[in-house]
Order: structure tokens, then sequence, then C-alpha cells
């Protein structure tokens, strides 16, 4: 009985060293603020360093049904937050969802034409009211649906943006004839070419038709291919350079799994960086999906989503106003 408890006790030992260090939600402020009359909400960390200096804004967009605190879970970029001293924002869509412009009338957020671009100029207006922040460093990263909505963020307000990043999410149709850059802007892209909702090869976005396991599909939206995304946002920042690497995988077995597109040479310094993963779904790569103390662990460890995208708006401040 006794060698019984010692094993138990020396395997709980384990369990805890195994959890990976992250920032709960409850040490992130919870806000309510009114845009266009509708009470909306986000999560806000800000870094416990005593240093008064203007601090960068980050704004991480949750996907289609998904809320602050999941994106606070899977991305973990609130621990990275406090290690470089930025704000980090976790909003909360309208109904759980962003109206990235796609019209897909059964979400009420599309029906109501939530004006979720004036939201965020709203919580930056709220926080720089209580805070000094860093108005040349601010960010915006989506996933999925966000990832549809960091395009429009960045296209309608260029003047607040300094850069962008999507994931698990091409160019919609929306985007590619409704983006009119004001000023310029950097952005990037992390997409699965097996992503089984956006499709690689572009048309038809399929999502399903309730939370239900196994339930049907239905259509929401259209979106471009991977490659006519990629030359979209190369011709809109002008970028004359294009340069092709691959990233070293985790997977002795597929040593070019992952495909990094480099973009230089834009017009006002702008850069564009897109990750291809060849094996890659429909998640926020190297995410940490966690549920209670007994069920946790990364989505996958091919490519650091989080790292990736930081060290981007690290190199991407505003840039030099007015767009030719």
């Amino acid at each position: 009985m006794r060698s019984l408890k010692i094993i138990m006790l020396l395997s709980l030992l384990s369990f805890c060293k195994s959890l990976p260090k992250f920032v709960p939600v409850s040490e992130h402020k919870f806000e309510k603020i009114i845009t266009d009359t509708y009470e909306r909400t986000f999560h806000v960390y800000i870094p416990k360093s005593k240093n008064e200096s203007p601090k960068p804004l980050v704004f991480v967009l949750h996907g289609g049904g998904g809320t602050s605190e999941g994106m606070i879970y899977l991305t973990r970029i609130s621990e990275i937050a406090e290690r470089d001293g930025f704000i980090a924002v976790f909003p909360n869509g309208f109904e759980n969802r962003w109206n990235d412009g796609r019209g897909i009338l059964r979400f009420a957020t599309d029906r109501l034409n939530i004006n979720d671009v004036r939201f965020f100029r709203d919580i930056v207006a709220y926080l720089k009211s209580n805070h000094r922040i860093d108005t040349q460093r601010i960010h915006i990263v989506g996933l999925s649906n966000g990832g549809f909505m960091a395009q429009r963020a960045v296209c309608e307000a260029s003047d607040l943006f300094a850069s962008g990043f999507s994931v698990a999410a091409t160019t919609s149709k929306f985007i590619e004839t409704n983006c009119d850059l004001k000023e310029p802007i950097s952005f990037g892209f992390i997409f699965g070419k097996r992503d089984d909702v956006i499709p690689y090869s572009g048309g038809t976005i399929l999502i399903p038709s309730s939370p239900q396991a196994n339930s049907s599909k239905i259509s929401a939206g259209e979106s471009l291919s991977f490659t006519s995304t990629l030359e979209v946002w190369k011709n809109r920042l002008k970028c004359e350079s294009e340069e092709t690497q691959y990233i070293e995988s985790l997977k002795k077995k597929y040593p070019k799994e992952i495909i990094k597109y480099t973009y230089r040479n834009c017009n006002h310094s702008s850069m564009l960086d897109a990750y291809l993963i060849e094996s890659g779904g429909h998640f926020w790569p190297h995410g940490f999906f966690y549920e209670h103390e007994k069920k946790y662990g990364y989505l996958t460890n091919d490519l650091d989503a989080s790292s990736v995208i930081l060290d981007f708006f690290k190199r991407t401040p505003k840039l030099a106003t007015g767009v030719n």
C-alpha cells in the first residue's frame, strides 16, 4: 500500500511538472464598452512590469463560434506579453462571430452589419485613456473567421494598425474587391494545405451547420486560393521580389513540410510573409488546447504560430504615411 502511494505521488508530481505555464483568464481584466449601442466585451492583459514607457498593443481574434477565453489558452500570447512588455487584447465577436464581409446572413453579426472595426477603434480609445499606448505598434491577428476579420481591419483601419496576420484563412472575395489601404501596412499568413474548412485551392468555404458531431456542412462564402491570396497581397503592397525556402520540420520523415514565402522590396518598406504547412489543417500551429487539468496538449509542433507572428509584429512598426 505504501509503495502504491509513493507511485501515485510521483505520478502526480510528474504531471504537475509537465503542465506548461500560462497566464490564466483570471489574471486578465474583463471589460465592457458600448459600440453603436451594442455592449461589447473583451479581455485584456496588462504586463505587471512597472515600465511606464508606451506599450505596443496586440489584438488577438478568435475564430467563428470561439471566445476570448479560448484564444487566451490557445495562443498563450499573454505569457509573451508579460515577458516582452506589450498589451494583449482578446475581443469577443458579436454572438461569437466577426463581420468579416462575407455576408453570411444566418449569423446576426452579418445580418445587422455589425461594425467590428469601430469596436476595435473604441477599444484602443478606451485603453489609451488608462494606459500609455505606442500608437506606432498596434497589430492584429486572427484565426479563421478572425483571420478574415484581421484582413478587413487592416484594410479599413490602416491608419490604426501597423500590421496584421491571418491564421487558417486565405483572402475572401469581399476583401479582394473591397480593400482600400489609405496608409501602408505589413501582413502575414499561416495556412494548412489540408484545411478542411477553407479550401487551399479556393472556392466555397464549408462550415458545420451545428455544433453537433458529424453535422452537415453549409456554405460560408467564397475565398481565393492560397496562391491567389499571396498574389493579391503582393500586388496590393507592391512587392517586387519573392523568395521561398523550406523550414526544417520536427518530423524527420517530412523535411519539406513547411514552406516560407518572403516578399520584399515592397512599397514603403512593407513586408509580406506567409507559411504553408503541407499537412496542416484548420488550426493554430503549436496551439495549446486546454479544457481542464487532465486534458491539455499542443495541437501541433510543426510551427510555433504565436512566436512567428509576434516576431513579425516586432519587425513591422507603423510605416511612413501615404500610399501611392
